[in-house]
């Protein structure tokens, strides 16, 4: 991302952080954190690529997962650090069974301010801690 200002090269590693996380591109995820990195998800503070990697290959292989990320902004930058803040909202359908788009769901799954650390490593910006707050959770159907 040559030439690309903080901000830009930020929201676009955010972008696709979460893309590989829908696709199960987990060694991408991998790639884009430093190694002693923390990933604090689902009420835990997952320290490194192992215990990431543990927890991501639990999740269910069946379902259609889409993380909606919106309103980044750099809320600090100094000299090899920058934090960035946005918001995300996840939508889910998980049958037990892989199925083709589009699958109906009832409503997303939750709404979370995302706030993003990330240090210069290997001449790249790269997630040195992440945390998911959950701000508003959706009714599910019975």
């Amino acid at each position: 991302m040559s030439g690309a200002s903080t901000f830009e090269s930020l929201v676009q590693i955010t972008h696709r952080f979460f893309w590989c996380l829908d696709e199960f591109r987990y060694q991408d995820i991998l790639s884009m954190m430093l190694p002693d990195a923390v990933w604090h998800r689902q009420g835990r503070a997952l320290q490194g690529h192992a215990q990431i990697l543990a927890a991501l290959n639990e999740r269910s292989n069946t379902q259609r997962i889409r993380h909606v990320i919106t309103n980044p902004f750099v809320a600090e930058e100094s000299g090899d650090s920058a934090r960035l803040i946005a918001y995300m909202i996840g939508y889910k359908c998980d049958e037990g069974v892989k199925q083709a788009a589009p699958q109906t769901i009832d409503n997303a799954l939750r709404f979370l301010l995302v706030e993003t650390h990330f240090k210069r490593g290997e001449g790249r910006w790269l997630i040195a801690q992440q945390r998911g707050t959950p701000e508003f959770e959706f009714r599910q159907p019975s």
